[in-house]
């Protein structure tokens, strides 16, 4: 017979596996065909948790809101490829005047083409 601690493992690890086959529907509504990226993968769990925690809530719909615009913020941008950090695909900043573009999303800084600097 399964011990108790046993059977509560099982039951948290199915609940689980639910919430992972959750995040598949909001990456659906951000628009992405695939697995997004880690930076994306993080919001989406952290919009989740947050939205859980105010579940009951008085400032419940307050809490919602904010956790949509934290996850919306990571919605898939269609970026050209020179324009899109080859690590995280977010859009690069504007060149500044040594031609030196930096991602806003890991902070790599690039140089024209995109080739990664080491400063």
């Amino acid at each position: 017979m399964a011990s108790a601690l046993s059977e509560a493992l099982r039951k948290a690890a199915e609940l689980q596996k639910r919430v992972w086959k959750s995040y598949e529907q909001i990456y659906v509504a951000l628009g992405y065909s695939e697995f997004p990226q880690e930076h994306v993968t993080d919001a989406v769990a952290k919009g989740v948790e947050h939205a859980a925690a105010a579940l009951g809530n008085a400032h419940e719909r307050a809490q919602f809101f904010r956790a949509r615009k934290e996850v919306e913020q990571k919605r898939a941008r269609v970026v050209a490829e020179e324009d899109q950090c080859p690590f995280c695909g977010e859009p690069l900043d504007v060149a500044d005047d040594h031609g030196v573009r930096e991602c806003p999303e890991c902070w790599t800084k690039f140089d024209q083409p995109v080739n990664e600097l080491h400063l």
